[in-house]
């Protein structure tokens, strides 16, 4: 018989960010296959849609889905941070995270009630150029959820209140992110990049703009730009085009028409070669940025262009991280990433590396640059970068709500509907010429802007070496973005629109209640410096409206154990519905294994049976849900449990800061060590580890992905008292699928 035990917060679903148990089969005489041949490109077939206009100008899209019971509402406003009033970046921000905290009917706990009343989800954000509302229902629920909408985008309160609670926490955010090093270096590089444009400005705003924003500045932000006549509404999943028509006209169809104020942005600056250093004494490596403007989204080199980024540091080929990490051990991770905005668009690279390994880094990835600029790219490397793209696609358009995002967001660059159903045919058509072409016309070696932060005095001279003799050095404490000199002694320049917070920061904004997580106390901890640093965690995995907008999460994943016997490979399939529910279904040879836990009830089906698991082991489950990381995060957030700054901690050549959620029991704590980017690379506590013995548990995370807005690592690795015991990678990760309720009870037999 094979015996099952769980272990917590391991491999299967840790980096799922579940942190949830996991399933470790202990038998001899494993079985052991070959790895199957890779699976054929899956066809996706985009569903049907209709576009149409009501009579005041809005547009909506109609797809229908009928494969869940469920319906996804993506209402989309063409503003955002770019549309900001002169002096006040931060407002377009600011009044995203406002629209669900209170309208002139229903208070910000109403609306929250009435969501979750239904099992929906509701969320509010903005970006550069676009604020949006989204919501998630089932089928009959369609209507509750339009009349939401409708209510929020056109009758959000601004209530003083509200206003002052966003503008504590926007502040707070901003000086901690000021104190992170990677956080600078991209702020920088946008700027080099972008000059005064709007996308180059800080997209958080500053402490003294953010203070001077007024209800009339929100009030006045909403009326100019929130009108039918602006706005793209989806409406995707189990319903028919006259139902989605019929709703979309009675919750809007009344709304008038409206002229939208003109507006007027400077061009961004040709591409030029600067160099600048921004000096971090106590820094123990260096943050490197390197890029320059490229083309925006709705341009027609777009894919080809797209594609050659990837090859230079994306999913599917990513020369950079082998050159740098693979072959010369320089640093953990390497990539390169094309931002395409409405207007305009840039691409960079990044890294950090040791302070001695500066210099090399740097030149290493400058002529990577160079080499795609110039050499023509083999078929099988741009093979490797179309299969991951076109082989993705199809997660891209698999429920309502991502159908809703790919519908929404095509709309708004104003590309053909079209588009999105010939995706993969349309990556698999990009050839060699293509990327030879795009590399040649929009990436200059000789133009490029550098970024350095970290111990200038330390890698200034490495610079001279590879022959960057041209440079500016700026202490951080008189680094200014707005001014022209970027030194704050230096000239400002008069700016019609800077742009306000970004998609992380406004997320930290965002502090709208959860029936789920409720607080048992008023604050995180009485350090302020701890609460600092769990509002930059929640931040970086997306923000407190999309953690709180997380009710379930699947996910598919490959794991290998390290047994006695030598490694063992399984397959799973994680399921959490929140807050307290988990499914994990896994194979290892030709064994499968069902663990299930249910609000405090869990059982096993294995080879054997179906059994109910002791009372440790469910304990265990329950221990695991505490840890898993979108519980975790929202319950410092909310306040729930204490927390305190312990010192900073270095491993593998970088620093982490370092939180510590206490409990009277001291075997109960949790240790989380933060990276520069504000992710959580660890988690270490006590636990029973898979032998049944008392251990010292850690989870480290990596690859983190964007899914539906949350971070997720898509690989994680389990250590028992210093050695690894399990390592995941996960292949499909989907946020708020619908999950039937019946999938956490026990069978009868």
């Amino acid at each position: 018989m094979i015996r099952w035990r769980a272990v917590t917060a391991g491999a299967l679903a840790a980096a799922l960010a579940l942190g949830v148990v996991q399933v470790l089969a202990q038998a001899k005489d494993w079985p052991s296959e070959n790895p199957p041949r890779p699976l054929s490109m899956r066809e996706a077939k985009f569903p049907p849609y209709e576009v149409a206009t009501l009579g005041n100008g809005m547009q909506v899209v109609t797809v229908l889905h009928h494969e869940q019971p469920a319906v996804s509402v993506r209402l989309l406003v063409r503003a955002g941070a770019v549309h900001s009033p002169a002096g006040k970046p931060g407002v377009a921000s600011m009044a995203a995270a406002l629209l669900d905290q209170g309208t002139t009917t229903k208070s910000a706990a109403q609306i929250a009630d009435e969501i979750d009343y239904i099992g929906g989800a509701l969320g509010t954000g903005s970006g550069s150029d676009q604020t949006f509302v989204n919501a998630i229902v089932m089928k009959d629920s369609f209507g509750l959820a339009m009349d939401l909408i409708g209510d929020v985008v056109r009758n959000p309160v601004f209530a003083q209140e509200e206003i002052d609670r966003q503008k504590q926490q926007a502040l707070s955010g901003l000086q901690v992110s000021r104190t992170d090093a990677g956080y600078v270096a991209g702020a920088v590089a946008d700027r080099l990049i972008y000059g005064f444009h709007p996308y180059g400005l800080p997209n958080s705003g500053t402490a003294e703009s953010i203070a001077k924003i007024t209800r009339a500045d929100l009030q006045a932000f909403h009326k100019a730009w929130f009108v039918p006549n602006n706005m793209v509404l989806a409406i995707v999943g189990d319903i028919t085009r006259d139902e989605a028509m019929a709703a979309a006209e009675r919750v809007f169809g009344k709304w008038p028409r409206v002229s939208l104020p003109a507006l007027t942005l400077p061009e961004a600056p040709p591409s030029t070669r600067r160099v600048v250093v921004v000096d971090m004494p106590e820094a123990v490596q260096t943050e490197v940025r390197v890029g320059e403007l490229g083309i925006p989204r709705k341009h027609a080199d777009y894919l080809p262009m797209d594609i050659a980024i990837r090859i230079l540091g994306g999913e599917g080929a990513n020369r950079l991280h082998r050159v740098l990490r693979s072959e010369r051990g320089l640093t953990y991770g390497a990539e390169a990433n094309l931002e395409t905005n409405k207007l305009a668009g840039s691409f960079v690279a990044e890294t950090s590396t040791k302070t001695s390994t500066t210099g090399e880094a740097l030149q290493l990835m400058i002529q990577e640059f160079g080499k795609l600029q110039r050499e023509r790219v083999g078929e099988r490397e741009l093979g490797d970068a179309q299969a991951y793209l076109a082989g993705a696609f199809p997660l891209t358009i698999e429920s309502p709500d991502a159908i809703a995002t790919q519908v929404v967001y095509t709309l708004f660059h104003e590309l053909p509907l079209s588009d999105v159903g010939t995706f993969a045919q349309r990556v698999q058509s990009v050839t060699p010429d293509d990327i030879q072409r795009v590399a040649r016309q929009y990436i200059h070696p000789d133009r490029l802007s550098i970024v350095l932060v970290g111990n200038a005095k330390a890698f200034l001279p490495q610079l001279k070496s590879i022959g960057l003799t041209q440079y500016e050095v700026i202490p951080f404490e008189q680094l200014d973005l707005t001014a022209a000199s970027l030194r704050k002694d230096g000239p400002r320049a008069a700016v019609q629109r800077p742009t306000p917070g970004g998609i992380a920061l406004r997320a930290v904004m965002d502090a709208s209640r959860s029936t789920a997580y409720a607080p048992q106390a008023a604050a995180v901890g009485p350090d302020p410096r701890a609460k600092e640093l769990v509002d930059r965690a929640v931040a970086a995995k997306g923000g407190l409206a999309a953690l709180k907008a997380v009710k379930t999460m699947m996910a598919e994943a490959t794991t290998t154990f390290q047994t006695p016997e030598g490694p063992v490979s399984s397959s799973s399939t994680s399921t959490m519905a929140y807050p307290g529910r988990l499914r994990v279904d896994g194979r290892v040879g030709n064994a499968e294994v069902s663990q299930v836990y249910n609000a405090g009830t869990a059982w096993v089906r294995d080879p054997s049976g179906l059994h109910d698991v002791p009372e440790e082991m469910s304990d265990g489950f329950a221990d695991s849900l505490r840890r898993d990381l979108v519980t975790l995060l929202l319950t410092l957030a909310e306040g729930a449990v204490p927390v305190r700054l312990r010192p900073e901690e270095g491993a593998d050549g970088f620093v982490y800061k370092v939180l510590e959620v206490t409990d009277p029991d001291p075997s109960r704590a949790i240790r989380v060590w933060l990276d520069s980017k504000g992710q959580v690379a660890r988690l270490a506590y006590a636990a029973i580890g898979p032998d049944g013995r008392p251990a010292r548990m850690e989870e480290r995370f990596s690859d983190y992905r964007a899914v539906d807005g949350v971070q997720i690592p898509f690989k994680s690795e389990l250590w028992q008292n210093g050695r690894l015991a399990a390592d995941s990678l996960f292949t499909r990760v989907t946020i708020n699928p619908v999950v039937e309720p019946g999938r956490f009870e026990k069978p009868r037999r």
